[in-house]
């Protein structure tokens, strides 16, 4: 048995392209438009910040995380026959769907209870969100497994169209279709809308990048991104309609449109600037992982409080002078810079641009079960003008339960017989038959 040959994908999977061929020249793009054209860019209370030597700061971080990107090393490349077609159990990917729903039935049991709450909320005309929120507590415990769901989208998804082990079975769809109305329901009622993009990108990436007619469909899927974008701003125009357009903003603005797209270029263009600002007004590095470890923050129990402790953040005044408490994001780029410093960020973006061309590899790879891990990376891609994937406490939980996934990962032949019915596989225990 010989490694797969690499499967052909559009250019908008690959990192490298990402990073040098769209995150670089939108980079460079904001900040021409902005300082050298002139044109107005909405910031909070008038504050510029990204210019000067905090735009060059950023852009050697940026420029790192390309170079991690044309770096030739591949961290997952496997080479041994036993090692490859490993598929990650079936009672593991159920495990991790009824945890997620676990999560989000704890997390909505009041809701459960009490639907009133919601008739009240839709009929109460003022912001779905809002109401919703104020109503019911998402505690930091049992509530965040219902992250899990994207993990078992994940498995879900390398299952169906890397592994291609299909039909699903019955019970693992309906679990599926459950979870993803809870996503969608999250996305318009808690205006978490990353929560139901980040499933389609997860559904996307598998779906066309291991599709059987790839090579028919090459010109579509090379312009696919452009209908993306117009399909994000559908997407994000109506949840915004319920989360503050129909309760405030309809109030005070006269077009809809020109409110979404201008919010839209805010959450980037924003991120940017508070970020700079950061490194600017602030002395840094911090040293207090706001960004990079926000999920050791919120970590529960005693881990999160020591560490919160020790570290003491508080950039709220900040916020109150020159930004803006709404869109308080410092993007994934000055966030790093301002948590860790300069020559230690560079070190941090070279390395995750090397995981990412990694995992992008791999899930080229049909046979490498490190394929799992590449939405991860392609998320933190995406996010990356906004707010730093990685540090966030729904990818630590993400990264955990995959890296335990690829752990308990056995052979295709063995996860065949035992979806067939036949005696259970013990391959994956290093207990089979001699």
């Amino acid at each position: 048995m010989t490694v797969s040959a690499l499967r052909p994908m559009p250019w908008w999977f690959n990192p490298r392209i990402i990073v040098l061929g769209v995150l670089l020249p939108v980079y460079v793009g904001l900040w021409f438009v902005a300082e050298v054209l002139g044109v107005p860019i909405s910031t909070a209370k008038g504050s510029v910040f990204f210019r000067g030597e905090a735009f060059y700061t950023g852009l050697a971080g940026l420029a790192a995380l390309g170079y991690g990107t044309v770096l030739p090393v591949h961290l997952f490349a496997l080479r041994e026959p036993r090692r490859l077609n490993l598929i990650p159990p079936l009672g593991y990917v159920y495990g991790v769907g009824l945890a997620a729903l676990g999560g989000y039935l704890y997390w909505f049991k009041d809701l459960v209870a009490n639907p009133r709450l919601l008739i009240d909320a839709v009929s109460g005309g003022s912001a779905v969100s809002y109401v919703l929120r104020s109503s019911l507590e998402r505690g930091a415990g049992v509530a965040s497994l219902a992250t899990l769901g994207l993990s078992f989208f994940i498995l879900l998804g390398h299952r169906a169209w890397v592994a291609r082990l299909r039909p699903l079975p019955r019970p693992l769809i309906v679990l599926a279709t459950a979870l993803m109305g809870l996503t969608l329901f999250r996305a318009f009622a808690w205006a978490e809308r990353l929560a139901f993009v980040e499933v389609v990108c997860v559904f996307l990436l598998f779906g066309i990048g291991h599709s059987e007619r790839l090579a028919s469909r090459r010109i579509f899927l090379a312009a696919f991104p452009i209908v993306g974008a117009f399909g994000l701003v559908l997407f994000f125009g109506a949840a915004e309609y319920f989360r503050s357009w129909s309760s405030y903003y309809s109030q005070h603005e006269s077009s809809f449109w020109a409110f979404i797209l201008q919010r839209m270029l805010n959450y980037y263009y924003q991120a940017l600037n508070t970020g700079a600002g950061m490194i600017t007004v602030l002395d840094w590095p911090s040293w207090q992982f706001g960004n990079t470890l926000d999920w050791l923050h919120k970590f529960p129990v005693l881990l999160g409080p020591i560490f919160r402790h020790l570290t003491q953040i508080n950039t709220t005044q900040y916020l109150e002078r020159f930004g803006d408490p709404e869109f308080n994001n410092a993007s994934g780029l000055f966030g790093v810079l301002f948590d860790i410093g300069l020559a230690p960020s560079i070190l941090l973006l070279a390395l995750t641009g090397v995981f990412a061309q990694s995992s992008y590899r791999a899930f080229r790879q049909p046979s490498n079960v490190f394929a799992l891990f590449y939405p991860v990376l392609f998320l933190t891609l995406i996010e990356f003008f906004r707010y730093w994937y990685l540090g966030s406490s729904r990818a630590f939980l993400l990264v955990t339960s995959l890296a335990l996934a690829a752990m308990l990962a056995r052979s295709e032949d063995s996860t065949r017989v035992s979806a067939s019915g036949a005696h259970p596989p013990l391959a994956g225990l290093g207990l089979e038959p001699r």
